[in-house]
């Protein structure tokens, strides 16, 4: 009895080993390790219910709005869940997430994943896993992984599978792996989801900004993406999750899908509010489309700039108009967020110091020894 007692230790000691094992390669090693995995992991390290505003959609929300700045500002919490792409049918599942770990004062959602010309984003694969192969793993996420009816679900179930020969990206990807280490070890996130790009687009006189803010000419959605965005909008109220606010950030408009894209917020416009939501579209808004050209690092993104001014402008309409108060915090919470308001001064002004001496634009973001380039672009 003594022999077989010590044998079941041993085999079960084994699995656990294994077990553990694997889940710490998969977590920071065989994984695809950028900046939307951080931005992900790093949403599920805040503590529960300490997050006045949750900023939902893709790349226009965590390249727009800065949580350390806002909280410096006007005093309440934020985090820009969000990834790069972001499929429309993963927006429900978001709203999931947010509410399964947090109750904000306010949701605000970035609708670029309903205007999509064609279906796409919504089947590409890279979209896809940049979001949800960084959610943890419970009911919220195989309940995505099921709708996507695919035939490699058991890779999005046990992403190591998928992965499993990423370590040939190394040691490129230790930047990231580092940072996620980090991250981990400290407990909290120094941006809050934000990221940013010292790029400045060119001034010309072909911008269409300043010509629509009073053009209500619509286009439809794609049909797969009205779906997608009536069952979002159902989905809100059958929950009564009324404290959501969608926005169309502001982009440099000039070519025909630039165009095309701006009517279909129009659509998008009439679809929300018929459910009772409110809508800012910022692309017809005075202020923002004043913006010019070098304060965005693309047609689609502001840069440190841009971020800046944004945050400024629509943390007061959050405060003023939306009612979000002041953060109420424990005072080690304070501290960390006092932490963050701190680094982002030092991260603006690195940008800064980059855009005035260097040609080439250059993503950045915090890493294991503080700031760093990601990547040069000319």
């Amino acid at each position: 009895m003594k022999k077989y007692i010590t044998r079941t230790i041993k085999i079960t000691s084994l699995v656990l080993a294994v077990f553990c094992a694997t889940w710490l390669l998969q977590k920071f090693i065989l994984c695809h390790p950028d900046h939307n995995k951080l931005r992900i992991n790093g949403f599920y390290l805040e503590e529960p219910n300490t997050l006045d505003v949750v900023f939902m959609g893709a790349s226009e929300m965590y390249t727009s709005f800065a949580p350390g700045l806002a909280y410096d500002k006007f005093g309440f919490t934020s985090y820009s869940y969000a990834t790069a792409s972001v499929t429309a049918g993963a927006i429900t599942t978001q709203f999931k997430e947010i509410m399964r770990t947090q109750d904000p004062q306010l949701i605000v959602v970035e609708i670029n994943p309903f205007l999509y010309p064609d279906d796409k984003n919504e089947s590409n694969e890279g979209s896809i896993r940049k979001y949800i192969d960084n959610v943890p793993y419970n009911e919220n996420k195989r309940e995505y992984i099921k709708s996507l009816a695919t035939n490699d679900e058991i890779e999005y179930h046990i992403p190591f599978i998928k992965y499993h020969n990423s370590w040939t990206e190394y040691p490129g990807g230790i930047k990231f792996a580092g940072a996620m280490v980090l991250q981990n070890l400290r407990g909290y996130t120094l941006l809050k989801g934000y990221k940013t790009n010292t790029g400045i687009c060119p001034l010309d006189d072909d911008y269409l900004n300043q010509k629509l803010i009073n053009d209500d000419t619509t286009l439809d959605l794609y049909p797969l993406y009205e779906e997608k965005l009536r069952e979002t909008l159902s989905y809100c109220n059958e929950h009564n999750i009324k404290n959501v606010l969608f926005i169309r950030a502001p982009h440099l408009l000039e070519t025909e899908s630039d165009y095309d894209a701006f009517c279909r917020t129009n659509a998008a416009e009439k679809i929300i509010k018929e459910y009772g939501f409110d809508f800012i579209n910022f692309e017809r808004d005075r202020e923002t489309m004043s913006y010019n050209a070098h304060m965005y690092y693309n047609r689609q993104h502001l840069n440190i700039y841009g971020s800046k001014s944004f945050t400024e402008y629509f943390g007061e309409i959050l405060s003023n108009k939306y009612g979000v108060s002041k953060a109420q915090l424990t005072d080690r919470q304070k501290s960390q967020w006092n932490e963050a308001a701190e680094y982002y001064y030092k991260f603006y002004k690195c940008c800064d110091e980059m855009t005035m001496s260097d040609e080439k634009a250059v993503e950045i973001e915090e890493d294991l020894f503080g700031i760093r380039e990601i990547e040069k672009h000319q």
